[in-house]
């Protein structure tokens, strides 16, 4: 891992784990920024990343319908990213977002975000 990458990953988990989704992402774009297109499969693990941070933001906001959205794309997105990725357990993420949907879409509250 570049530092670049490791010094703005330490500074979106700080966001994350504050409850920051929307600036989260924002600095989870910058980490996605730095990787040629040639690179997929780190493009596509951290837009799957990013994208999880905007389902959870819509969903503090109250968008429910744009949440369940979005969250069904960040499953097919990080489903296909190897169960680690850069210290993230993506098969964690994955798992949450499988009960995230469930929930939401049987009318149900969301009542713990998962850790990044």
């Amino acid at each position: 891992m570049m530092q670049e990458e490791r010094e703005l990953l330490r500074r979106a988990r700080e966001l994350w784990e504050e409850g920051k989704f929307y600036e989260a992402h924002e600095v989870l774009e910058d980490i996605w920024r730095l990787f040629p297109k040639e690179d997929r499969l780190s493009r596509q693990c951290y837009q799957g990343l990013i994208r999880l941070a905007i389902a959870i933001n819509h969903y503090q906001q109250g968008r429910r319908e744009s949440s369940l959205r979005v969250l069904n794309m960040c499953r097919d997105q990080l489903s296909s990213c190897t169960p680690t990725f850069r210290d993230i357990d993506v098969a964690c993420l994955v798992s949450w977002i499988e009960e995230a949907i469930e929930t939401l879409q049987r009318g149900g509250n969301i009542e713990r975000f998962p850790k990044l």
